[in-house]
Formats: C-alpha cells, sequence, structure tokens
C-alpha cells in the first residue's frame, strides 16, 4: 500500500492552505491523501452512547472540520483518493504517529489561537523537529504559494549523503522542474587547523 500525504487541519486559514498544499502535492505524486484532525474533547468529555441525546459541540466541530476538509479535497483533485479521520490526541503527537507510516506530513505555520506574529507554531515546531518523514511547513500568502518552486534550498550535514532528505529534495526539484541549491555549514573551533569535513560513502 503506498504511504499518503498527511495533512493536519484545524479549520483554520493557515489549515485550508496547508490543505490546499498537500491535495496538489498528493496529485502530483499518486499518493492518496489523509486528512488529520487532533482533538483532546473526548479525554474531557463523557462519550455520548445513547442516540436521543445530542453530541457534544466539540465532536460536531471536529467531525465537521473533516468533512469540510475531505470535500474541499475531492472538489480540488477528484482523482486522489481521501480519507479523513478525528483523533482523541493533542495535534503533534497526532500527526507524528500518522507520520510513521505517511510519505509526507504538512502542516500550516500555524493554527488557531496562535500569535499572528510567530515564524512557526507549536504544532509546526514539534512536528518538524521530531518527525520520521519529510514535513513541508506551508506559510506564506496566496500570491506566493501559487507561483510555483523555482528554486529548492537543501540543508545538509556532512554525512547526509544518502538522506530521506537529500532523497526527498531531489524528488521535489525533478518533479517540479526546479534548480536545487545544497548549503553545508560548519563550525570549524578557532583552535585547531583543517579542512572542512568530507561526505565519505
Amino acid at each position: 500500500m503506498e504511504r499518503p500525504v498527511v495533512v493536519g487541519v484545524d479549520g483554520s486559514e493557515t489549515g485550508l492552505a496547508a490543505l490546499d498544499w498537500a491535495v496538489d502535492e498528493a496529485e502530483r505524486c499518486a499518493l492518496p491523501l489523509r486528512i488529520v484532525h487532533a482533538s483532546l474533547w473526548e479525554r474531557y468529555e463523557e462519550v455520548v452512547t445513547d442516540p436521543a441525546k445530542d453530541q457534544p459541540p466539540e465532536q460536531s466541530t471536529a467531525e465537521g472540520i473533516v468533512a469540510a476538509a475531505a470535500e474541499r479535497a475531492r472538489r480540488r483533485a477528484p482523482g486522489v483518493e481521501v480519507t479523513a479521520v478525528v483523533r482523541p490526541d493533542d495535534p503533534g503527537s497526532a500527526l507524528l504517529q500518522e507520520g510513521r507510516d505517511a510519505a509526507l506530513v504538512v502542516v500550516g505555520n500555524r493554527g488557531l489561537g496562535e500569535f499572528t506574529g510567530l515564524l512557526l507554531g507549536s504544532v509546526s515546531l514539534v512536528v518538524a523537529a521530531r518527525s520520521s518523514c519529510p514535513v513541508v511547513v506551508v506559510r506564506g500568502d496566496r500570491f506566493t504559494r501559487d507561483a510555483g518552486h523555482g528554486q529548492i534550498l537543501l540543508g545538509i550535514g556532512a554525512y547526509d549523503v544518502d538522506s530521506p532528505a537529500v532523497r526527498f529534495a531531489f524528488r521535489e526539484a525533478a518533479l517540479r522542474d526546479a534548480e536545487l541549491d545544497v548549503v553545508c555549514a560548519w563550525r570549524r573551533p578557532s583552535l585547531m587547523g583543517g579542512q572542512p569535513p568530507v561526505a565519505r560513502r
């Protein structure tokens, strides 16, 4: 089974931008799309088992977010296989777990309740720092996002010759017909001479 593109949604504008980017990526790479919304309401509210009772508002909100996101994705790319799920967990943990079986995790740069001046929100920071698969943080205005990618920047360490990040960057550059720039930075102790580290196969 092909690994999906996983995208986190929370109903925010940045979440919708991440969703649109993820849909396009799934279509471009012929991969399924998995939409994830994480909510902790079940831990603090009694789960409704009586069908005669109304759903808790938090459950209705969570289900509405994923249903609207799935409908938006299907309209944008009818040929992409779409699944959607509400997970009873905090967003960072849920996306990290989903990422274990994903080709890619996509998040917005900040979600609901984040300070607008921040470069990244807490969820995007956690996922980008700890994910076991490539992560794309979608940010910028609509014009910037729709302008395409003429250049991809890859940062590598001394021994990252065949790392997942390197393979991902080369694949994305080829798919987008983009220029790939590779940057390697190092710190040389002031009391030591020598040449910069050289990667060896």
